[in-house]
């Protein structure tokens, strides 16, 4: 008996002796990120003189925080405050739309992301030197080599005659990056080739019919699966929100327009709370594209750009911006959808211009959010 006791007294002695004892990693900390810190950092990163904004930050597909601050549209413009659902243009964001849409395609045909896109443009149209040979991934990363054939300077047309020219007029066969809306404006046209491949022949592929079908099949293999409403088109000024030049603007501007003929590298008028529907599914669900693809725009960064390397890693990146100028003042609309290597995700919608770039106040918000809080 007297044994036990000891026993159960060492036991108990060596328990507490230990506990009381600090270990050599108690000082040791693993940075983590704090999405209530990173909610703090962006608000006070976005208080640089902008009209209003809109955010929603998630972590792994799941919304965590969602904020709203100041006018989508001023009092003297029939007032509304910003929230997640005012609708807005968001312009080059719909080339990662576009090559989500490409990329389901791609795989209900059968069709490698390293085809050349040859077969599937208009069988009327002239193909240029090295255009047959430009892959799916090259015109959706934007690596074609269309910009050395035609004057740089020139200002390629996004529209079905400009590209029709583009394309005939050839490629320089190199595998250069150069940023421009004319490659996913091109989807535009291939989309409908394709989704009818190989019973083509009798069909026109005219300016209607691809302007038609393009929306049609986004719309089809993107927003409806979501059970989200897009167009691209705004033609009600009394609605969504207006562009400003600054905070103090008392009159925004609004761009009646119909990109339907002109779209796929911009043109699809969505809310905050749709985009960021979208880029969840896109990175954490397979609904729209498997692990394979995700890995594959990660690696040539089709239908993405602006993407950087932060705390823990790389993150991929979208920025959409669109302006008018007004007595020489310019009015933005700018938006910006980014995933950080965490999982930690980001959809901006902002309403003005600032003085510093959308990506560097949510890059510098994210990575002053880890520490061990």
């Amino acid at each position: 008996m007297k044994s036990r006791v000891f026993f159960f007294m060492l036991c108990a002695g060596l328990f507490f002796t230990s506990s009381c004892k600090k270990a050599a990693t108690d000082d040791l900390c693993v940075p983590s990120l704090s999405l209530e810190v990173f909610d703090s950092q962006l608000r006070g990163n976005l208080n640089t003189g902008l009209k209003g904004y809109t955010y929603l930050i998630m972590k792994d597909g799941q919304v965590k925080y969602t904020h709203s601050s100041g006018d989508a549209r001023s009092h003297q413009d029939g007032y509304q405050a910003w929230d997640e659902y005012q609708t807005m243009h968001v312009a080059s964001i719909s080339k990662t739309i576009s090559t989500v849409a490409t990329l389901r395609l791609l795989k209900m045909k059968g069709v490698s992301v390293n085809e050349g896109i040859g077969k599937y443009l208009p069988p009327h149209w002239q193909i240029g030197p090295n255009v047959g040979n430009i892959t799916f991934s090259q015109l959706m990363s934007q690596r074609t080599g269309f910009f050395y054939v035609i004057n740089e300077s020139e200002n390629l047309s996004t529209k079905y005659d400009g590209l029709k020219e583009m394309v005939a007029a050839g490629a320089n066969g190199m595998n250069t990056r150069k940023y421009s809306n004319v490659h996913h404006a091109l989807l535009r046209v291939i989309l409908p080739v394709l989704w009818d491949y190989p019973n083509i022949s009798g069909r026109i592929y005219d300016d209607d019919y691809t302007a038609m079908r393009y929306e049609q099949i986004v719309n089809t293999l993107v927003f409806q699966p979501l059970g989200i409403h897009a167009e691209l088109k705004d033609a009600d000024p009394n609605g969504g929100v207006l562009a400003y030049s600054s905070a103090t603007d008392p009159e925004g501007e609004f761009e009646e327009f119909d990109y339907t003929k002109s779209a796929g590298g911009y043109g699809w008028v969505l809310s905050a709370h749709d985009l960021a529907k979208f880029w969840a599914y896109l990175w954490h669900s397979n609904v729209l594209i498997d692990e394979s693809q995700r890995q594959a725009m990660r690696t040539t960064e089709m239908g993405l750009w602006n993407s950087g390397n932060t705390t823990g890693g790389r993150y991929y990146c979208k920025l959409g911006g669109w302006f008018r100028t007004v007595n020489g003042l310019e009015h933005w609309l700018r938006s910006a959808a980014v995933e950080f290597p965490d999982g930690t995700a980001l959809v901006l919608f902002v309403n003005s211009a600032s003085s510093t770039g959308l990506r560097s106040i949510i890059v510098d918000a994210y990575e002053k959010s880890f520490g061990c809080f």
